[in-house]
């Protein structure tokens, strides 16, 4: 079983206060105490900090902040991901290779976000959840079943496009 001694947490530039609230909760820092985390860098975006700065467990390490002009370097440091469903998150740490539990915002109406989720989960790249099984998903997953995200290819698209418009 991978460890995961960097754990980073995105919920983008929105208040997602529930997801940050669930990775916050005593429950969860010691699931993730127990996959091996010893830092903790959460971006809560537009959130309430109260959570984050209550998060306390000895041997973890836990950073934060509100936002950043760029999260590329905590993805590209991080050994887990822990992200909302926002498809620039997922794609961005998709492709650095990272592991990703993706937390669905099951408040927000019309939630589309669930459906790229749940399409990069039957293609194996990513696990999902609501916030309520954060810690559930965490303990039970099997990360090293993951699929590295492949770029899909357009050639095909193009090609059939060109014959649909008369240009081949």
């Amino acid at each position: 079983m991978k460890s995961f001694n960097t754990v980073f947490v995105t919920v983008g530039t929105t208040r997602f206060d529930s997801m940050v609230d669930a990775v916050c909760s005593s429950e969860t820092l010691q699931t993730l105490h127990n996959l091996g985390c010893t830092r903790l860098i959460v971006q809560y975006g537009a959130g309430d900090e109260s959570s984050v700065h209550g998060a306390k467990l000895d041997g973890i390490n836990v950073e934060s902040y509100r936002l950043k002009p760029s999260i590329t370097e905590d993805i590209q440091k991080a050994d887990l991901v822990i992200s909302h469903a926002g498809a620039g998150s997922c794609l961005e740490v998709l492709k650095e290779n990272k592991p990703l539990v993706v937390v669905i915002n099951d408040e927000l109406m019309g939630n589309h976000q669930i459906e790229l989720a749940e399409q990069l989960h039957l293609d194996g790249n990513l696990f999902y959840c609501s916030p309520q099984d954060l810690r559930k998903t965490l303990t039970t997953c099997d990360f090293d079943g993951l699929k590295p995200y492949h770029k899909g290819d357009m050639t095909r698209f193009v090609h059939c496009l060109d014959e649909l418009m008369g240009f081949k």
